[in-house]
């Protein structure tokens, strides 16, 4: 027990000294450390990486106001990103920026910028930020493809754990997680899961290859006592490239969960292959100007938690919600599509509705 609160203690002046930092910049002289000759060959690719990936990773300052039984309340957040264009666009996660009013970037020289927020997937756990005033000095990093990562393979974290900020850690990928959650129907969310350090503060992060190249965005722990426990979660990179661009592929602004037929046969009597079970929908996106509607009802299916009470779309784009594989197939039927149908049951009823999404046609990678 007093270790446990020891390590509170700990991790809470760690957090206050970040956040001192929130508002003025730090101008104190960095110790120069000399480079050890005696590394070992895996060493220096280790430390090589690190000098090269550091300058794109930046720590997020949140600002926002609650309302609690006092009255309103200034709330401060603390997370990770990093920078990924010349023209100063970082990724994140959506938890960390979610609900702010105000958002500061202080990036590798010390300095606190502010920055605008372009898009926040919450389901996804994905958000883009831009900076107000672009420097186009700043080091931005690349992005790698996470369909070419193995399990064993080793990946890096970078973040401000607890507020130390420029934390570097390494592991191996552990595994690959998808949850069956689709989102628009279309683009299985996956995640990343590494044995690579992650703890509060590291949100937002980037977790590299041996390249240097972002492979994936640090969403999650799965823990017990809050900390650490060797089980990390991060979205892939692909995951979150095809969250942000819809030239091919339009955005309709659904989260929704894949159910095969025995699923549906004994929670909803229904007899098909497959259908989405629809979790939520972006405010002002175009499936909810189509007036779909979102679960409300907390359930769980096995170790699973869901929503129901939502729509149930059964047919997406004149595509069977047959099987995962055919709706990751199907957004080949609305490439070119200004006008997307879908078929969905609603309190028992089978309807259907056309969606409208040209205006949604847009790269957010290239804002």
């Amino acid at each position: 027990m007093k270790t446990f609160i020891r390590i509170t203690i700990l991790s809470l002046c760690a957090f206050l000294l970040a956040l001192s930092a929130y508002g003025q910049e730090q101008h104190a002289v960095k110790k120069i450390r000399p480079k050890p000759i005696n590394l070992t060959p895996q060493e220096k690719v280790t430390v090589s990486l690190y000098e090269k990936v550091i300058p794109t990773v930046v720590t997020i300052f949140t600002s926002s106001e609650v309302i609690t039984n006092k009255g309103p309340a200034a709330r401060e957040g603390l997370g990770s990103g990093v920078l990924i264009s010349g023209e100063c666009h970082i990724l994140t996660a959506a938890h960390v920026v979610d609900g702010s009013s105000k958002v500061m970037v202080k990036t590798y020289d010390g300095k606190l910028r502010e920055a605008q927020l372009l898009f926040s997937e919450k389901n996804a756990d994905i958000a883009l930020l831009k900076l107000i005033e672009p420097d186009h000095t700043l080091a931005h990093a690349t992005l790698g493809d996470s369909d070419y990562l193995a399990i064993g393979q080793n990946v890096y974290a970078v973040g401000s754990p607890y507020g130390l900020e420029n934390s570097f850690s390494s592991g191996i990928v552990s595994s690959f997680r998808s949850f069956d959650r689709l989102y628009d129907g279309t683009v299985n969310v996956e995640f990343i899961q590494t044995d690579a350090a992650i703890n509060s503060g590291n949100s937002g992060g980037p977790l590299f290859n041996s390249k240097g190249e972002v492979v994936g965005i640090a969403s999650r722990i799965l823990s017990v006592s809050g900390g650490f426990q060797g089980i990390g979660l991060a979205v892939s990179i692909n995951t979150a490239k095809q969250l942000l661009a819809f030239e091919e592929r339009p955005w309709i602004g659904v989260d929704s969960v894949f159910l095969g037929r025995d699923v549906l046969q004994k929670i909803f009597q229904i007899n098909a292959p497959g259908a989405l079970v629809v979790q939520s929908i972006a405010k002002g996106s175009p499936a909810d100007k189509a007036g779909l509607k979102a679960g409300y009802i907390p359930a769980k299916l096995g170790d699973r938690e869901i929503l129901l009470g939502g729509d149930i779309i059964l047919d997406f784009a004149e595509q069977e919600t047959c099987h995962v594989q055919c709706l990751l197939e199907s957004h080949k039927n609305v490439q070119h599509s200004d006008t997307i149908k879908i078929k969905f049951l609603r309190n028992g009823k089978l309807q259907e509705v056309a969606i409208d999404v040209s205006e949604t046609r847009r790269n957010f990678l290239k804002n």
